[in-house]
């Protein structure tokens, strides 16, 4: 089934993205960005799909659980792991990569080049993922933690496969594992290549005999099946009736007058595995994972509209005893989903890329006092009241 919704619908998102729920991918809808608040610009799974199951068609969010091959590579992008992979799960693939060290090196090979190499590949050398692009920065920073050296990503030809934007997510996130951990002192080399590394190949195969066959492979364009019921992974329906069945957060509003929040298990791996290597050696960090909240004060009316939707809780309520009220900002946190800066009805709130590296693993929590004023709808009368409307699902919940 094919459902189109347009994009500022984001009461429909959640139920289309039912759809995708498998046993290749889960979908937590309450975490999604997009689904929270409708002002939240975020269309990262699909700029990164691979398949077309997820797509932005003339401003409208078409997602089509039938091209869905369980590639991950829209839970490698998204900031709040909304959508998490299970083919394998991020713990499955850890231990596959353990178990694959040859030496210092780890290979983890995409499904396509394992089908070009064939019988060239020793069995079990090389850890498998259905594309380059389900690999992120926890695993990497998990594997240099545990004294890997060097993890070679193994795609086919990218050019001739339908899968090849996950060889740019691939990309992304090898430099970005990069940057951080060299601000750690880890000098990880991450390498995303065609060429078989020596140490995966079969007595007798050389780089010459992987190419001669790699070339004829994908003479023709090649293309991940989609995922079928026939094949043991159950395809979810817009409806959400055949969808596996998995716990989730509360959609309800929160005590403090928030929505529920979740710190996602791979930031929580990925700063442990930091904490691991020591303390950060360099300054600042610009990546995809971070970013530092900066409140004008002279705009801010103090809604606190950023806590409200902070989908991790990094930005945060605090009402002292003395009547002091505000948020506190936690950079470790914080995914840089910019939920808080696309929902404030002020246009207070800037999002820094560059962020201090000892900010992240120190803990380091900024308050923010705020002083309440009246909000002037004429500014923007429509964004400031869609931005107190929360809503799941269809259901309406007002502050």
């Amino acid at each position: 089934m094919v459902e189109t919704i347009d994009a500022g619908a984001h009461r429909y998102v959640g139920t289309a993205f039912t759809a995708v729920d498998s046993g290749a991918i889960r979908v937590h809808r309450e975490r999604c960005a997009k689904v929270r608040n409708r002002n939240v610009d975020c269309s990262k799974c699909a700029a990164a799909c691979t398949s077309g199951c997820i797509s932005l068609e003339d401003g409208e969010l078409v997602i089509d659980a039938s091209k869905c091959v369980g590639c991950g590579t829209c839970a490698t992008v998204c900031p709040t792991c909304a959508l998490e992979s299970l083919n394998p799960s991020d713990a499955e693939l850890k231990a596959a990569c353990l178990r694959a060290v040859r030496g210092d090196e780890v290979v983890i090979a995409c499904s396509q080049m394992e089908a070009a190499l064939g019988d060239l590949l020793v069995p079990g050398a090389a850890a498998s993922v259905v594309c380059a692009g389900r690999v992120d920065e926890s695993l990497l920073a998990g594997l240099a933690a545990d004294g890997v050296g060097r993890v070679t990503v193994l795609c086919g030809d990218c050019d001739h496969c339908a899968q090849r934007h996950g060889r740019d997510t691939a990309e992304l996130v090898a430099e970005t594992a990069r940057q951080v951990l060299a601000t750690w002192g880890d000098d990880l080399e991450v390498v995303v290549t065609d060429v078989p590394p020596a140490s995966i190949l079969a007595e007798g195969a050389d780089e010459a005999a992987a190419e001669t066959v790699r070339v004829a492979y994908f003479a023709q364009v090649r293309s991940c099946p989609p995922l079928r019921e026939a094949e043991g992974v159950r395809v979810g329906s817009s409806a959400g009736q055949d969808a596996p069945k998995h716990p989730a957060h509360s959609l309800h509003v929160m005590k403090d007058g928030t929505l529920p929040h979740f710190i996602p298990d791979r930031r929580e791996r990925l700063l442990d595995a930091l904490a691991q290597l020591g303390e950060p050696e360099g300054d600042k960090l610009e990546t995809r994972l971070w970013g530092a909240v900066v409140i004008d004060g002279t705009k801010c009316v103090s809604c606190r509209m950023c806590a409200t939707f902070c989908p991790t809780g990094a930005i945060a309520k605090f009402d002292d005893a003395d009547g002091t009220l505000g948020v506190t900002h936690t950079p470790g946190d914080c995914v840089k989903c910019g939920s808080c800066r696309d929902v404030c009805p002020a246009d207070a709130i800037t999002l820094l890329d560059a962020v201090p590296a000892s900010w992240l693993t120190g803990g380091n929590r900024h308050r923010y006092v705020m002083t309440p004023r009246p909000v002037s709808l004429t500014d923007n009368p429509h964004q400031i009241l869609d931005t107190f409307r929360l809503d799941f699902n269809g259901d309406i919940f007002e502050r």
